[in-house]
């Protein structure tokens, strides 16, 4: 769980210095989530976070008991796995990057990807 927190804190940091940055060096900063119940338990949850993170191409930089996440040079995803009863689990995934625009596509095709 630390290292949940750790990345999460680390993703808003990021994206808090980047928002305070001159306007005509970048667009927005973006950030973006969404959630679901799938009937599948922890295991199978992280082993599909982490094959739709690879099938976007962002290179491992964490992986626990809970959650998985990927980057590349400009964006950073996170899946959270919590498993609420046997085989039933929430999904989150988590997508931060210096554009909203690419935070979002990203977010889409992870879902697709999931």
């Amino acid at each position: 769980m630390i290292s949940m927190t750790y990345l999460l804190t680390a993703l808003l940091t990021g994206l808090g210095l980047a928002a305070n940055m001159p306007a005509t060096h970048a667009a927005p900063p973006g950030m973006h989530y969404a959630w679901q119940v799938l009937g599948i338990d922890t295991a199978q949850c992280l082993s599909q976070a982490s094959q739709a993170l690879e099938s976007e191409g962002l290179e491992p930089i964490q992986n626990d008991a809970t959650s998985v996440a990927g980057r590349s040079e400009t964006v950073t995803a996170m899946f959270v796995c919590v498993e609420s009863q046997p085989a039933t689990t929430t999904v989150m995934v988590v997508v931060a990057s210096d554009s909203d625009e690419q935070a979002l596509a990203l977010r889409e095709a992870l879902k697709q990807a999931f």
